[in-house]
């Protein structure tokens, strides 16, 4: 990467609230696949995209738009292209034959993926016993984070957290469409998981320590979705972290990462950590369990037995072009940036698992997506006052969101607006712009400035009308003391009506996806038959069963929560040979009637019909029954609307499907 790549993807997303804080107070019709198919080599197919070609592309999606075969469900939905970053895929769907295999390995447990929660799963396996095997196709494994969230750890002595109300609220920002187990192993066994983290980063030589991380009666730095859940654990109070690790994005789990590393090759004899090595198939048995692994290495390929499981931890999706516009909405990417890629999360322990009967969170799988995008990556810190005091518009110059809502919140409604949220802008003077490079960002084409409101629209190509209007409106708010469109509070708000008006654009920003493999609550992979595979877990960002239509942004910490929860959980079930039970869908309930094709009309009946006049049941323009006495009805009562009384008759809806005629 070079110097001006690190500078692109270097700020944080936490620590800029600590300033922040303080500024505030001063295209056609394609179709998503609901699967996606082995279908050629991924490998090959991922170098013919890279190059741009239109064969490259298709072969490369046609791996992940029929993964299901037969069973695919096409839907249609809005073609866009994914504009995201492009990572070396591992996974390969085409078959490898026996003479390639170079030699074989064997190992009590194998993990793929070296991040967070894919060394967690190694160090607990290896503490229960366990002869792991830990492979990562990088050079170094993926450890973007800052905080995660935990119930019950022994550094939250003292911190009340209901888990009925977190447990509930998971649930409701899911819309209820996830799996119960999961999150309640989640609740249940975070804070055991996060002592284990404890421990063994204690077997480091850096002295990382986890400590709680205050949150104001808020959530994210704005007015509060829900009352606060106070679950938010860091490592803000180590010595060891470089000063800059508090506004450098995900610095701070970088280096935490790189301590589980070295305590996993010194304190474990029985650990075999490999990096540039990359599993790129599952393998399995007859009956379907799953036995190990295809790896490949400088020598190629090579088969690893994994006796007890093997646990998928290679975290999501969002450096795969492809597998993005096959399991998640247009909207979610097409005018967004990426923000601190780590271009190793290209999906393919989601395909490994999907290879060999896996089940997948249903489509569309949400995304960890961000307001305050830029075209390059996510806004400095220096324009956080800017954005927090001014309002957010699109090019007809109307609001359109509570400009004060958690992240994803303006970001959804951002992308909900025309052209998936394109020429959208920040709204502000020069009273919010303290600290502002407003010359930097001029002289990339993001920020316009005028010293009227129309000679601002007209620089930055905004509808001056509807800018001046929604900006008098807006203002009005502050006389009013309240906010009639969005009900935005104005305590933490500026009128903008200063001499000098600005204009900044901006986008949505990607970090991750957070749908994978459907689990159960020991962490175990679902077949699609919702039965858990022998041998095989899942954790973190490959697993699914937890989110559904977004990340609850306002919930803290539950991304990497969940994979240090999973990765401790699934070592576990593993090692312990825990195999939880399938569905049991054979009840004694009445099976559902079969709506067959209604009958043929007769000749004789629509004859019938017609002498009714302008009438017509099988006409969608007609009027209401109501206009008809009975006897225009010809006495057919299934024709009759039973919820009104006919002149001097009884209602009709007293019994059902009949009438009295007048007398």
């Amino acid at each position: 990467m070079t110097k001006s790549d690190e500078t692109k993807y270097s700020f944080t997303r936490r620590n800029f609230m600590k300033g922040a804080l303080a500024a505030a107070a001063a295209m056609g019709v394609g179709a998503v696949a609901a699967g996606c198919s082995p279908a050629g080599t991924s490998e090959g197919a991922a170098e013919g995209a890279a190059e741009g070609t239109a064969e490259g592309t298709t072969a490369a999606a046609a791996d992940y738009q029929n993964i299901y075969a037969d069973g695919v469900n096409l839907m249609p939905g809005r073609k866009a292209e994914c504009p995201g970053p492009r990572g070396p895929v591992a996974f390969e769907a085409r078959e490898i034959g026996d003479d390639e295999i170079q030699r074989e390995e064997s190992f009590d447990v194998v993990v793929v993926g070296a991040g967070v929660g894919g060394l967690i799963a190694g160090l607990k396996a290896a503490d229960m016993g366990a002869n792991v095997l830990i492979l990562e196709k990088m050079t170094k494994g993926r450890g973007c984070f800052e905080c995660f969230g935990a119930v019950g750890a022994k550094c939250q002595e003292g911190t009340k957290i209901d888990k009925t109300v977190l447990l509930d609220e998971i649930y409701r920002s899911a819309y209820f469409r996830t799996r119960p187990e999961p999150a309640r192993t989640y609740v249940d066994r975070s804070g055991e998981a996060t002592d284990f983290w404890q421990e063994m980063l204690d077997k480091g030589a850096n002295g990382f320590v986890i400590t709680k991380v205050e949150q104001a009666p808020s959530t994210c730095g704005f007015p509060a979705m829900t009352d606060l859940i106070d679950s938010e654990l860091g490592f803000y109070d180590s010595p060891c972290l470089p000063e800059d690790a508090g506004v450098r994005s995900g610095l701070s789990g970088i280096y935490v990462c790189l301590e589980m590393q070295d305590v996993a090759k010194t304190a474990y004899d029985t650990i075999d950590m490999r990096f540039s090595t990359p599993a790129v198939q599952l393998t399995t048995d007859d009956s379907g369990a799953v036995t190990g692994v295809i790896a490949k290495d400088a020598d190629g390929y090579f088969k690893v037995n994994a006796a007890k499981g093997v646990i998928i931890a290679t975290g999501g999706y969002d450096c795969n072009p492809e597998m993005m516009q096959a399991w998640t909405r247009p909207e979610d990417y097409a005018n967004s940036s990426w923000w601190n890629p780590g271009w190793g999360t290209t999906g393919d322990g989601h395909m490994m698992g999907l290879k060999i009967g896996a089940q997948m969170d249903p489509i569309p799988q949400p995304v960890m997506n961000f307001r305050w995008g830029t075209p390059d990556s996510f806004c400095a810190a220096d324009t956080w006052g800017a954005v927090s005091l001014g309002i957010l518009v699109n090019g007809r110059g109307k609001r359109f969101v509570r400009e004060d809502a958690p992240f994803q919140v303006v970001s959804n409604a951002q992308n909900a607006q025309p052209a998936y949220g394109k020429n959208c802008w920040y709204i502000f003077d020069e009273t919010m712009a303290a600290g502002m490079d407003i010359e930097g960002y001029e002289a990339k084409s993001w920020l316009f400035e005028g010293s009227t409101l129309e000679e601002l629209a007209e620089a930055a190509g905004i509808d001056p009308e509807g800018l001046v209007a929604e900006v008098e409106r807006y203002n009005g708010f502050f006389d009013a003391k309240k906010d009639e469109d969005f009900a935005r509070d104005l305590n933490s708000a500026m009128p903008i009506t200063g001499k000098t008006f600005y204009a900044f654009t901006t986008n949505s920003n990607i970090l991750a996806t957070v749908g994978g493999l459907c689990i159960d609550g020991n962490c175990s992979v679902l077949d699609v038959n919702d039965n858990p595979i022998k041998g095989l877990f899942a954790c973190g960002n490959a697993s699914g069963s937890f989110f559904a239509g977004n990340y609850p942004r306002h919930i803290p910490g539950t991304s990497i929560g969940r994979a240090i929860t999973f990765g401790y959980v699934a070592a576990e079930s593993a090692v312990n040979g825990t195999l939880g039970v399938g569905p049991k869908i054979d009840g004694n309930a009445a099976a559902f009637a079969v709506y067959g094709e209604g009958p043929a009309v007769t000749e004789e009946d629509m004859a019938s019909y017609e002498e009714m006049g302008d009438w017509n049941p099988y006409n969608p323009i007609h009027g209401g029954s109501t206009q008809y006495t009975p006897e225009q009805l010809g006495g057919i009562p299934d024709a009759c609307d039973n919820c009104h009384d006919y002149g001097a008759g009884e209602p009709t809806v007293a019994d059902g499907m009949t009438w009295k005629a007048q007398q």
